[in-house]
Formats: C-alpha cells, structure tokens, sequence
C-alpha cells in the first residue's frame, strides 16, 4: 500500500530539513526525495513556505498530542500553564525539527514563516484553550487578558528559554518557581 502524496511529500521535507537544513533544502531537493516531480509537488504546495509550515504543523501536533496528555494529571490551570511550559522547554529540543525550527539561532528565517503562520496561532489557542477555558470558568482569568495575548505571550516567554537560556534559572525546580511567581500572576487570578 502506498503512502498519500501528502504523507510523502511531507516525510520527504522532513528527511530533508534534517539532513540538508531547512535554509538549504528547496522544492527540488524535496521533490527528488519524494519521487515524484515538481510540477506534482507544486500541485500540493504553493512554495517552500507552505511546505515548511504544513511539516511543522504535523511536528506541533504531535507535541500538542504529548503535552496534553502530560498535563491531565493537572487539575489546577495555574499548574497547567506552568507545567505545560515546563514540558515544552525541555520536550522541543528532543524533537529535531521543532528544534532546529524555535531553538536554534541558525533558523531565524524558519522561526520567522512559522510565527507568522496560522498553524502557530491554531496551536497555541488549542494548546491554550485546555487552560484558558476552565480558568475563564472559574473566574481566574485576569480580566486584561485576551486569549490571543495570552497565546502570543506564552509562546513569547517559551521562545525566550528556548534560544536564550538563562544566567540564573538552571534547574526545572528553578523554572517552576520563577514561572509561578511571575507568569500565573499576570495571568491569572
């Protein structure tokens, strides 16, 4: 049985951002790697961005599938937020793509295509809404707050350990600590 031509082309871009880099691999590279030509290629995405985007989103939902799971042992939404950064911070730089995508300095541009992309928006509000929605529920949800701020912020602060670690906050206790005393009172109550 033969593969879609979606899952092939998108096993293909992976196979080449992680042996190529994603700066280096084009249209061509993924086209050859697929089998296929790059006429057949264009039919499914418009350019190298899209490509990119659709392979990243393949690579965040299966961390969304992992740190969901993760955080239902969490009741509280203030441990959810917490713990939910906790486990990105360390689980995205065991996942080479998503780390050469939000962890790597030598990415930027990368960075930059998914950031702006819907795919990041659409994660981090489902992500999110796990917390966001019983805490709106319970009236812990600072009032200031909207969703999508809350979203852009978070992904902020996870993008701030990722690619620049701290002088100070060395260990996960540390960063438990530091996340409880200055994320959850911004926001929430």
């Amino acid at each position: 049985m033969t593969q879609p031509p979606i899952d092939t082309i998108l096993n293909a871009a992976r196979r080449c951002y992680l042996a190529r880099g994603i700066a280096a691999t084009g249209m061509r590279e993924v086209a050859d790697s697929a089998g296929m030509a790059r006429s057949t290629l264009y039919r499914y995405f418009l350019n190298r961005d899209d490509l990119l985007i659709a392979t990243i989103k393949v690579e965040m939902e299966a961390l969304n599938g992992f740190i969901r799971s993760k955080l239902a042992r969490y009741p509280d939404p203030a441990d959810q937020l917490v713990e939910g950064l906790i486990i990105a911070v360390s689980e995205i730089p065991r996942r080479p793509l998503l780390q050469a995508v939000f962890a790597s300095a030598e990415q930027s541009r990368a960075r930059q295509v998914v950031w702006r992309s819907d795919v990041i928006v659409q994660f981090g509000e489902e992500l999110m809404d796990h917390v966001i929605s019983p805490a709106r529920e319970a009236g812990l949800l600072q009032d200031a707050v909207e969703a999508e701020i809350l979203v852009e912020w978070v992904y902020r602060v996870l993008l701030s350990f990722l690619t620049l670690p701290s002088n100070w906050i060395r260990t996960e206790a540390q960063l438990r600590t530091t996340l409880h005393a200055l994320l959850v009172p911004v926001l929430l109550r």
